[in-house]
């Protein structure tokens, strides 16, 4: 058991993680309130704890937590993390000049071994969650709600090893971007390398809701974007028991949505188990054709007919049980499943196999 001192006896939130930082490292207790902050972790073992209704907002344009190189095992256990200062808070959204929110990003981790459980995200100038690490990360979420900033809930830049269990990234049109057109945030959960040496994989989603809650246009899908490793994008990215959902009326639907730089691009290595998905499940982000390899598709239900859009299924990838709810009766996720085909995309050429999916 950590260390125990409490936040109450410091001048400050930064204060006590520095008193934390000189003896090796503490659990920081938050009794229940309204802390403005711009939080630095840059040591071991800090972890901040709260069991009561605490926020933790922004005091300027800094994260409002910020875990950097040293900050290795950090902690966070629940808080309801705001991108936005209090006055910002009672501030409306005029006409996409984002005068409501104020934090670069609510939480933004760039070293290894972070748990953030039982927490809240919001109202960050660009993403609620920001996840940048080169190399073996082993970062974890669990019970979360990542709702909307004006950006994504969530940019992830590079690292190997993220799981995501048991919570909802959400985007709506609270605050917003205004980038062209897309004023209801960009993407609902970017995985997008900024550089040639920026690369990802290993990222594991249960019992996670993907909800585009948007009334205007936006691109609300969960989009991986080219990892530059050479041609084949090796993702290893698993999606059990998650739903994707869409209850705003923005064009589009919350989907999984691939990219890259040219046409026939590789993609490999995505897995998706018991899922649901209102609309599509997949599509690209051009008319730019894929390939998507050693890929499975397991106990999948679709409101539609479509799984994929001008994306191949190719060589190693497995398809079973995937069915539709299109023409039934009930709401999605309790309708009966359809006899109507789903539509896919078969490389011809390659091994994909298919089995009880309806049309094939």
């Amino acid at each position: 058991m950590p260390t125990e001192i409490n936040v109450e006896d410091y001048r400050s939130p930064q204060a006590a993680i520095n008193h934390a930082k000189s003896i090796g490292g503490a659990r920081i207790i938050f009794p229940r309130g309204d802390y403005p902050c711009e939080l630095v972790i840059d040591s071991p073992n800090i972890e901040l704890f709260t069991n009561s209704d605490t926020i933790l907002r922004a005091a300027g344009s800094s994260p409002v937590v910020d875990v950097k190189s040293g900050g290795v095992d950090f902690v966070l256990d629940g808080f309801d993390v705001r991108g936005q200062t209090q006055r910002n808070e009672i501030t409306s959204n005029r006409n996409g000049t984002r005068k409501n929110t104020r934090a670069l990003h609510c939480i933004r981790i760039q070293e290894r071994g972070a748990r953030l459980r039982n927490f809240k995200t919001s109202g960050a100038r660009y993403d609620s969650l920001y996840l940048k690490y080169d190399g073996r990360i082993d970062f974890e979420a669990e019970d979360f709600l990542v709702d909307s900033s004006a950006r994504n809930p969530v940019t992830l830049v590079s690292g190997q090893g993220f799981r995501f269990t048991r919570g909802k990234f959400r985007l709506d049109n609270r605050f917003t971007s205004k980038q062209g057109e897309l004023i209801s945030g960009l993407y609902l959960f970017d995985c997008e390398p900024n550089s040639l040496n920026d690369k990802y994989r290993d990222i594991i989603f249960k019992r996670v809701t993907f909800e585009n809650a948007g009334n205007n246009y936006g691109n609300n899908q969960v989009i991986f974007q080219d990892t530059h490793i050479g041609n084949a994008n090796d993702l290893s990215v698993f999606f059990e028991d998650c739903e994707f959902i869409k209850s705003g009326n923005a064009e589009g639907s919350a989907y999984i949505r691939l990219k890259a730089d040219r046409k026939l691009k590789e993609f490999s290595n995505m897995h998706l188990k018991r899922t649901r998905h209102q609309f599509r499940a997949m599509g690209v982000a051009s008319g730019g054709e894929l390939l998507l390899k050693n890929s499975s598709f397991d106990d999948v239900v679709i409101s539609e007919q479509s799984l994929t859009f001008a994306i191949k299924l190719s060589t190693g990838t497995v398809v079973n049980n995937v069915r539709t709810t299109a023409g039934s009766s009930g709401l999605f996720g309790l309708r009966a499943a359809s006899s109507k085909p789903v539509k896919l995309l078969l490389d011809k050429s390659s091994n994909v196999k298919v089995t009880n999916v309806p049309g094939y």
